[in-house]
């Protein structure tokens, strides 16, 4: 950060690193990526895009002079406990599509979206930077080729080096707006080639299955911009911001960060969460669906398929089987959990319903399968030691009861 003393205002100084002009081919490379940003991004004034003030590429090290903006980038916001509130998320993707069709319309395509190059000032208001990749496509000057671009972002045409349109741009801000609403990218490899293969050939996972709370519609938008062929996307940035407008005005009303806080700290106090960190416990926060029940509700029953389990939050629950009463739970207890355990068979074993009102976490197996591995691991552990806990009680209850049976020594 420097400060204009022309206009008395803060600005940002972007500098190629000293030591990144140490190998020619290095140095070669980079100064094309301050130029190349230096002449596209010069001629942009968009108030969603970061104005560039000043550039000096003969200077050692060669900057540029930008648009301070007070915030964070949007990478600060792509993690399952730091996700912001989907209206807002839509709100950031329109303003973004707005940019990037005011991009399109003077020749460029990014070629990098990324949320590192979103900006998000205190204000809310979102700002794209770092056009040093870009492509003008009005131009016949010499410009950066081959594989350019944030490999998890990348488009397939992208991977596939073929030539771009804004439809590139369009897939890499789908990906960003999925991993904002999510926590987690649509395609993710252990490595970058992994990465690619998957961005190529495998389709995302619908981002209402990580996140319960997501309606369908936002699902519609998001993988249809996501698409494998250009052709399949929407036609214009124009009827990407129409749709993301649709789906935030579809939104049903938001619980408040107070309710979400409180939810998190229900979560945390119970003891089956124990070895689970917070990050853990806000992705399966958004994982599953909270839903309040009332007395007598039938939470699942036996003898039908299930494809979920239930985590009791508040209230009591009782357990029976072919009529007769088994226990009543309190909170802690999961419920369904062995159709996770045992997917090759889904049948409910037991019936239960609600004693007393109920809060209860439903999480779909599917969506548990999707989950990170980290929370998938810590679900196990906790069954293991849930399981284990009842195969103790089992065997002390039957103990009391051998004992109740076993006849009193003979009379004299």
């Amino acid at each position: 950060m420097g400060l204009d003393g022309f206009r008395g205002r803060k600005v940002a100084i972007k500098q190629t690193h000293a030591h990144l002009l140490k190998q020619p081919e290095l140095a070669e490379r980079y100064r094309k990526l301050l130029r190349n940003e230096a002449a596209l991004s010069g001629r942009l004034r968009h108030p969603n895009i970061v104005r560039l003030l000043d550039a000096d590429e003969d200077a050692l090290p060669p900057y540029l002079v930008l648009e301070y903006v007070d915030g964070q980038p949007l990478s600060d916001f792509a993690t399952p406990d730091t996700l912001l509130p989907v209206p807002q998320v839509l709100d950031i993707a329109f303003k973004c599509c707005n940019a990037l069709e005011y991009a399109c319309r003077e020749g460029l395509v990014h070629r990098d979206i990324k949320p590192a190059n979103l900006m998000l000032a205190r204000g809310g208001d979102v700002k794209l930077t770092d056009f040093g990749a870009a492509l003008s496509l009005r131009s016949d000057a010499t410009q950066l080729s081959g594989l350019v671009g944030s490999p998890s972002y990348m488009s397939p045409e992208q991977v596939r080096e073929q030539d771009l349109t804004h439809h590139s741009d369009m897939f890499s801000l789908a990906v960003v707006v999925y991993e904002l609403l999510t926590g987690r990218r649509p395609f993710d490899g252990d490595t970058d080639f992994a990465t690619l293969y998957k961005i190529s050939h495998e389709a995302p996972t619908p981002p209402s299955l990580l996140r319960a709370s997501l309606p369908a519609h936002v699902d519609e938008v998001l993988l249809r911009a996501l698409a494998k062929e250009p052709a399949d996307r929407f036609a214009t940035w124009a009827d990407f911001a129409q749709a993301l407008l649709a789906a935030h005005r579809g939104l049903p009303r938001q619980r408040s960060q107070d309710t979400e806080a409180e939810r998190f700290a229900a979560l945390r106090a119970l003891p089956f969460f124990a070895d689970f960190h917070d990050v853990a416990l806000w992705e399966l926060m958004r994982l599953g669906s909270w839903r309040r029940l009332e007395q007598g509700t039938v939470l699942m029953r036996e003898n039908t398929p299930g494809d979920s389990f239930c985590i009791l939050i508040e209230g009591q629950v009782a357990v029976s089987r072919q009529g007769w009463n088994l226990s009543t739970l309190g909170p802690g207890v999961t419920l369904g959990e062995m159709t996770y355990l045992r997917p090759d068979n889904r049948t409910r074993t037991a019936t239960a319903v609600a004693e007393t009102e109920v809060l209860v976490l439903k999480v779909r197996n599917p969506a548990l399968r999707e989950a990170s591995e980290d929370l998938q691991s810590r679900f196990d552990k906790a069954f293991i030691k849930l399981l284990v806990g009842r195969l103790i009680a089992t065997n002390e209850q039957l103990a009391e009861w051998e004992l109740v049976a076993a006849p009193g020594p003979a009379g004299g």
